[in-house]
This record gives structure tokens, C-alpha cells and sequence, in this order.
């Protein structure tokens, strides 16, 4: 028989969570009659030294948040990029001057993960995470619980800017993460940085759970103060009804456009945040009028060319690439993000703006126009979709596939009939969301390279 490549579980509860003496809450989180099936078990695994090192993470950097202002680099950066020349074989040998330091890769870290480790980190302390793969082939992350926790002063940065709080309390649900997937890793926890409150991965897979109205007699019952997902997972949410009182939505993995936005809005009457964050470094900037506000002074931004190791001028479009965090197991310098924006700094905080996940595509007109895909973003952004495919092939058709429950396909070639200005054939597909989606991220793609 050969071995299983899922996770395996080898843990007891009380090694999980070593600091929570009262496991009762999470108890009835798993064995409630209304509860799904879960098929895994999870824990953040904090002993008293690693709780405080995550304090303290939440008190350096954010508590008063200092970042860099143009043409400077942040106080910290010195010493954690002499840190990881030391201590970190990938970035040995590279020359020590950060000014001229080459970029990383996600095909680096893919190839060589233990070279990413530094000689410093506590082996007995290593996580593996594994991506979806959704932009890409799958990645294995490393990271220790220290890291996988400081998610959550993360995130309560974030909610800091709409005056919210996450209750610490061992009998609340605080955070809940909604999936609406044909599979996924599903369980009930509990949060020792929160002091015990449960945080729950579910899938609303019909197929998850023992009787088709559970889904809504669950979440109801322990009524989540944040929820967390995709736009996919909140259209398949609202389809349901669900009496709940959250706090705030925060989506993440794909573009939220206004549309869909507003719909979640009306429903659930609380802020819906749109969060740009990474497996390789967790939650980095959350999209604001100005654009997307960057929410970690651990990280230190720039804007590099696509194709060579060159540092575009302040204002100029680029790739993203980011140095810094706090994981030892994965500690970035110059590392490519794979998605587009340009970088402003704004009363002493930075701003990605026209952030597009991945390089963006230009699309042509019959008459050899070219069409920018942002403008295509910002146009189709006031429409409830909750994801979307769009190719053009050689002969110029633009094919388009796009995921909502509200919109018809006629109101997709209408809108891309303004932006093409009647110069295009356009064939549309909307198909339904459900409770058990196997969609990919919102892509563009063109068969014409020679634009």
C-alpha cells in the first residue's frame, strides 16, 4: 500500500494546544448534531515562549506602524538582510550589497525549499502548507507556529481600520473560513492568541455535510464574528440566506469587484474587505479608494521590471517583489510576486495601486486598438461577478467565461461591446455558482503574442 501525500495526523489535542487547559468549546464545535463531517484536525500548537514571541510581533510592528518613506529603505532592513546572507544557504554567495541583490522566484522556492530555511530555525518547530495551485502548480511552504500565527495580529490590523475588534472568549466562533469546493481540508479549532475562541474551515459541498439544511443550522448557531473566503464562497453563501451578524467579510484569493461587493454589503450589513495576501508571506495590503493599503511595516515593497533585475522609478507599473517577514523557515529577500501594480507612498504609508494579480494582457480591437486588461478590470468590476476567464484567440474573438448567479451573458458583451467600442465578436458564457465549485482564479489570456 502505497503512502498517503495528504496530511497526516499524529497529534493529540492537548499537543495541538498546549496552553488551552478547557478544550470543551472546541468539543462542541466537532461533535455538534448539526456540525459537518471535518475531515481533519488543526491547532496553532503555542507554548507560553511562542505566544510571547507573537506579542511581541503584534507590539513592534504594529502597535505604532513605521514604514519607509521614497527613496529610503525601512530601519530594519540592514540587519535581517545581513541575517539572511548568514543563515540562509539560498542567499549565500550572492554578493552582500541589497542595492544590487538579484530577485527570487516562486520556481526557486519550489526547486530548492531547504536552501530557503535558515541554519537558525528549530526543525522541531516546522509546518508544511500546500497551496492550491490555483495560479499555478501546487507549492509546499514551510513555516513554524509562531509565523501561522502572526496571521492574526495581521489581520486585526486590518480590522483596526474599520474600528473592529475580534472577541477573545473560549465559548465564541471568530473566525470562520467558507469554502465552496467539490474537496478541501475542513475542521474545527480554537485560537490560544484569542484565548481560546473557535475558528472553523468549512465547505458548503452539500456532499460535506450529514443533512442539506445542517450548513445553515451550523453556521447560524455559532454565527462567526469574521468570515473569511473568496468571492466564490460568499456568492454560494449569500445563495443560502444565512441568518448572521458578522462583523466583517474579508475575501481574499481572487479580485472582489464592486458588484459582487455590493451585493455582500446590502445582505450582510458589514464592511466586506478585499485583502491582498500570499501563502509565501500571509496578508500584505487590503484595497482602499486611493488603492490597495499595505498593512505590514515587516515588509519592504518594490517595483521591479518583468523581465530584467532592474528597480523601476517610484510611480512606474512593475512586478511586485517583497523582502521581509517573519519566517524563518521562509524568509524572503527580493522575491517576485507574479502580480502588477505601481507603488505610492501616501502620508508616510504605501499604496499599491492598479493592483492586477499576475502580467497583465493586452487585448485588440478588429481594427488593432489595444486594450488594456485594468480597464477591462475596472469596467466589469461594477458587475456582480464573482470570477471570470477572459482569452482572445488569433482570429481576435474574445472568449469569455464568467461566474455569477444575477448577471446574463448579454449584459457581459454589452459591457465589453463599450470598452472594445462595438469592434469586436465576443462569445460569452455566465455559469451558475454553487455550493461545490471547481473554478480557478480570474485569468486573462491572449493567443496574440505579437501585440
Amino acid at each position: 500500500m502505497g503512502a498517503s501525500n495528504g496530511p497526516q495526523i499524529a497529534l493529540t489535542d492537548k499537543e495541538r494546544f498546549p496552553l488551552l487547559d478547557d478544550l470543551s468549546f472546541l468539543n462542541e464545535l466537532r461533535q455538534d448534531v448539526f456540525a459537518p463531517k471535518f475531515n481533519f484536525k488543526s491547532g496553532d500548537r503555542l507554548d507560553a515562549e511562542q505566544l510571547l514571541r507573537v506579542e511581541a510581533y503584534k507590539k513592534k510592528f504594529y502597535e505604532n506602524k513605521i514604514f519607509w518613506n521614497e527613496d529610503q529603505t525601512p530601519n530594519w532592513l540592514k540587519d535581517y538582510f545581513d541575517w539572511c546572507f548568514k543563515t540562509v544557504p539560498f542567499y549565500q554567495n550572492k554578493g552582500n550589497d541589497f542595492d544590487v541583490f538579484p530577485t527570487t522566484s516562486r520556481e526557486d522556492i519550489r526547486n530548492f525549499p531547504y536552501l530557503f530555511v535558515s541554519n537558525e530555525a528549530n526543525l522541531e518547530e516546522l509546518l508544511v502548507y500546500h497551496t492550491s495551485g490555483s495560479t499555478g502548480s501546487k507549492l509546499d511552504v514551510l513555516f513554524d507556529s509562531v509565523s501561522q500565527a502572526s496571521w492574526l495580529p495581521q489581520i486585526e490590523s486590518v480590522l483596526a481600520a474599520f474600528n473592529i475588534s475580534i472577541t477573545k472568549s473560549n465559548n465564541t466562533t471568530a473566525i470562520a473560513l467558507i469554502c465552496a469546493q467539490e474537496k478541501t481540508l475542513t475542521y474545527a479549532s480554537l485560537s490560544t492568541y484569542l484565548e481560546g475562541a473557535g475558528i472553523l474551515k468549512i465547505n458548503l459541498n452539500p456532499s460535506d455535510w450529514n443533512h442539506p439544511d445542517d450548513t445553515l443550522k451550523y453556521l447560524e448557531k455559532y454565527n462567526p464574528e469574521i468570515l473569511t473566503g473568496d468571492p466564490i464562497a460568499f456568492t454560494a453563501l449569500l445563495d443560502l440566506k444565512p441568518q448572521l451578524n458578522p462583523k466583517a467579510l474579508i475575501s481574499s484569493a481572487m479580485k472582489l469587484t464592486k458588484g459582487t461587493k455590493n451585493k455582500l454589503e446590502d445582505y450582510f450589513k458589514c464592511p466586506i474587505i478585499d485583502l491582498y495576501s500570499m501563502t509565501e508571506c500571509r496578508n500584505i495590503a487590503f484595497a482602499t479608494e486611493i488603492g490597495h493599503k499595505v498593512i505590514r511595516p515587516d515588509l519592504f515593497l518594490e517595483i521591479f521590471d518583468e523581465h530584467e533585475d532592474i528597480k523601476l522609478p517610484n510611480g512606474e507599473r512593475g512586478e511586485l517583489v517583497v523582502t521581509g517577514g517573519s519566517n524563518p523557515f521562509l524568509p524572503l529577500i527580493r522575491y517576485r510576486t507574479g502580480d502588477f501594480c505601481s507603488l505610492k507612498i501616501e502620508n508616510g504609508v504605501p499604496f499599491l495601486i492598479d493592483l492586477e494579480a499576475r502580467n497583465p494582457v493586452v487585448f485588440v480591437t478588429k481594427s488593432d486598438i489595444k486594450i488594456n486588461n485594468i480597464d477591462i478590470s475596472n469596467r466589469l468590476s461594477e458587475l456582480p461577478l464573482a470570477g471570470f476567464k477572459m482569452h482572445q484567440r488569433e482570429d481576435k474573438l474574445i472568449q469569455f467565461v464568467g461566474y455569477s448567479n444575477e448577471i446574463t451573458s448579454k449584459e457581459i458583451v454589452d459591457a465589453l461591446n463599450i470598452i472594445f467600442k462595438n469592434d469586436i465578436e465576443i462569445d460569452a458564457e455566465i455559469q451558475k455558482i454553487a455550493q461545490n465549485n471547481a473554478v480557478e482564479k480570474s485569468k486573462y489570456s491572449s493567443d496574440l503574442t505579437d501585440i
